[in-house]
């Protein structure tokens, strides 16, 4: 058993909270990780074993004014150790991670001479780093990107080349701060450890209440046990899932789920298939595209089988294009309505926090391989969303690139190892996978499966194959998760996997090439659309339509030309907008325009043309459910809108939105309930009053 040395791992781990999308609150908050366990600074190394040495070609620190790396970030509430909180004056960081990049700050100073600066953009990464690049003045050296936005900063072939830094040893030995190279190239480091993104996860509980998961002994046989029996494949998960379906076919699931009964496997498809193909060996882009390979069309028709058998369910959907409400299948986990999902990292703690207050225990373990795929093969791997990326703006000399990479690579493994309070990075992954399923909230120290939950979990974060889709952009509409949800509900005319990939695979190639020529040319791409702002239009009916000016109601601004100029040729109004009929006309006026660089964009507008002679008062009617205000609320900032069920004009036009509120009989400062008049006018000047009783708790 590993339990005295998991404990005196434990007593000395530093808690990790690893943020989804680059913000500490978030993940901190979802971790459930007590922060009053971690330990002092103390804990932590004194410096940290440099990432090279000098002997390999480092540059010595110097005396003098040190070297200044900006560092720039989304969120530097995140990444500044120094930062502090404007309202409450408290450092931003959590204070483990803190005084870890305390001890990494000075390790590149001692070394290095340098002195790493974190600014936030002021607007928006994508379009503050092609800006400040096209104006020849960087914003920022190292420059982080966050997950996602990748390829729209790769199209504007604004960061640097890395393979002369690559090919002159700058990573030998700290490979894992270098990402894949792209179409020849080095253009992205990486700083983030331990990202499992959509994990697999089992509610354990409900799993020891189905009796055909038992063996002879009356012992529940766990996906963690058939794991390490190397009996982990696709069939026996499918196996195991029709033993759930049959015992949970009749058990109502608790309330607020999508189910009116427990689910073996709820999920969103497009993560399971994922998680399927990754498994499989494959990938939708592994440094070309590999969406239509064997490997993925195999692992899909795996996913697909187990919907037709609907031992896979799909977690709510949003609309007619079949797409999963977005982490609906972890809710729903932590409610206790299915026993499997693939649940997003940094909500795992949440989930197995509502879980654990129902005496429930849960696990992380890896997706299933394929039958014929034997357990130890390399290419069985877990799915990664590859978190943010890091790169260095064209503009920035080579002297202060090689310093750049140099700074970046010894911070991030000096963070490492003082986090942890380890020797190495290796060191620290391991410790990782303990204090990552502790601040997930897992039972490691369980005498049953304890020791089986870690080895599934530390196999998952060795073993982890990035999903490029995403740093690609072939993931999101109407990419790669369109063509795959279209097929598996054969909506809009698409047939199965294997036909409609082959049939598309053009237009993920196409999104390709067009970073490739991007990174194969010279010219620094403006790829911004204008950002453009309108007003509704309020029209009396009779009006002459060539006496309106359509252009007032639209403005055009564009972060390379500034504002841009249009008229009324930019715009097109719709045949069905009738300025002789009273009513709302949805989208009747488009406008369309274009920047220098061709990147077009277009808004529309609702026009609402009223009778102005209508002299009835408006029909209004109360909400069922009234709102709840708070103690204390400012009444400024009360919605009135959500107490009205309806408000129309005498044409059915709707006038919710001119509701106003007497507040002369409304405390908000002591509890109790108050009756509200609200009165509400329509484009006429016609009032009509209606009373709601408004409750201050």
């Amino acid at each position: 058993m590993k339990k005295k040395a998991l404990a005196l791992i434990m007593s000395a781990a530093m808690a990790v909270s690893m943020a989804a999308c680059g913000g500490s609150d978030s993940g901190q908050a979802s971790s459930g990780a007590d922060s009053s366990a971690e330990p002092s600074v103390s804990e932590a190394p004194a410096s940290a074993t440099p990432a090279s040495s000098e002997e390999e070609g480092s540059q010595a620190a110097t005396d003098g004014e040190p070297v200044v790396i900006r560092y720039g970030t989304h969120w530097v509430n995140d990444l500044d150790p120094n930062h502090v909180d404007d309202v409450t004056g408290e450092y931003t960081m959590g204070e483990a991670q803190r005084q870890a990049a305390l001890v990494a700050l000075q390790a590149v100073k001692d070394q290095y001479n340098v002195e790493i600066e974190f600014l936030q953009y002021p607007v928006d990464v994508q379009t503050d780093l092609m800006t400040s690049v096209l104006a020849g003045d960087p914003i920022c050296d190292l420059a982080l990107m966050w997950a996602g936005c990748e390829p729209n900063i790769l199209r504007q072939n604004v960061l640097q080349d890395l393979t002369p830094y690559v090919e002159e040893g700058l990573f030998e030995g700290s490979e894992w701060n270098l990402q894949d190279s792209l179409f020849g190239g080095y253009y992205l480091l990486n700083n983030e450890m331990g990202m499992t993104y959509f994990p697999l996860i089992v509610n354990l509980t409900l799993l020891e209440q189905v009796p055909g998961l038992q063996d002879e002994n009356g012992n529940t046989i766990y996906p963690m046990d058939l794991f390490e029996q190397g009996d982990w494949t696709w069939s026996k998960f499918q196996e195991y899932l029709e033993t759930i379906k049959a015992y949970y076919a009749n058990v109502e699931a608790p309330d607020g789920g999508v189910y009116e009964y427990v689910q073996a496997y709820e999920t969103d498809h497009r993560y399971a298939a994922l998680a399927a193909i990754h498994a499989n060996g494959g990938g939708i882009f592994d440094g070309g595209l590999t969406a239509d390979s064997d490997e993925a069309i195999e692992a899909v028709q795996y996913i697909s089988d187990l919907m037709d058998l609907e031992l896979l369910t799909d977690c709510g959907l949003y609309d007619d294009n079949y797409t999963p409400e977005w982490t609906r299948g972890g809710g729903d986990f932590g409610l206790g309505c299915t026993v499997f999902t693939d649940c997003p990292n940094w909500l795992i703690g949440w989930e197995a926090e509502q879980c654990a207050e129902r005496g429930e225990n849960i696990g992380i373990i890896p997706f299933p391989r394929p039958d014929d795929m034997a357990a130890d093969d390399p290419n069985y791997m877990q799915s990664n969303n590859g978190g943010n990326s890091v790169g260095i703006l064209k503009g920035v000399s080579e002297e202060k690139t090689r310093l750049a990479i140099q700074s970046y690579i010894l911070y991030w493994n000096t963070y490492y190892e003082a986090l942890g309070g380890v020797d190495s990075v290796a060191d620290y992954q391991e410790k990782a996978a303990l204090t990552d399923l502790a601040n997930y909230g897992v039972d490691i120290y369980n005498e049953t499966y304890g020791d089986s939950l870690i080895d599934c979990y530390t196999y998952i974060l060795q073993h982890m194959n990035v999903n490029w889709a995403g740093k690609m952009g072939l993931w999101d509409k109407p990419m790669w998760e369109t063509i795959l949800g279209e097929s598996l509900y054969g909506i809009n005319g698409a047939a199965s996997y294997d036909v409609a990939i082959k049939a598309r695979i053009g237009e993920l190639s196409a999104r390709i090439d067009t970073i490739a020529a991007a990174l194969q040319g010279d010219s620094i791409n403006d790829t911004y659309a204008p950002t453009l702002t309108s007003e509704a239009a309020v029209l009396t009916a009779g009006t002459d339509s060539a006496s309106v000016d359509w252009t007032q109601y639209f403005t055009a601004e564009d972060t390379v030309d500034g504002a841009i100029a249009f008229t009324a040729d930019n715009i097109t109004v719709s045949e069905e907008l009738d300025l002789a009929k009273p009513g709302e006309y949805e989208n009747a006026v488009k406008l369309e325009v274009s920047d220098s660089s061709g990147n077009s964009a277009d808004t529309s507008i609702t026009v609402t043309v009223y009778n102005a002679d209508n002299t009835a008062a408006p029909t209004v009617e109360a909400a069922e459910e009234l709102p709840v205000i708070e103690l204390n609320t400012d009444t400024s900032g009360i919605d009135w809108t959500a107490y009205l069920a309806s408000a129309t004009d005498a044409d059915g036009i709707n006038v919710k939105n001119s509701v106003t509120a007497d507040l002369s009989n409304l405390d908000t400062t002591t509890p109790g309930t108050y009756d509200v008049a609200l009165t509400v006018t329509d484009y006429a000047g016609n009032t009509a009053e209606i009373t709601v009783s408004v409750t201050v708790e």
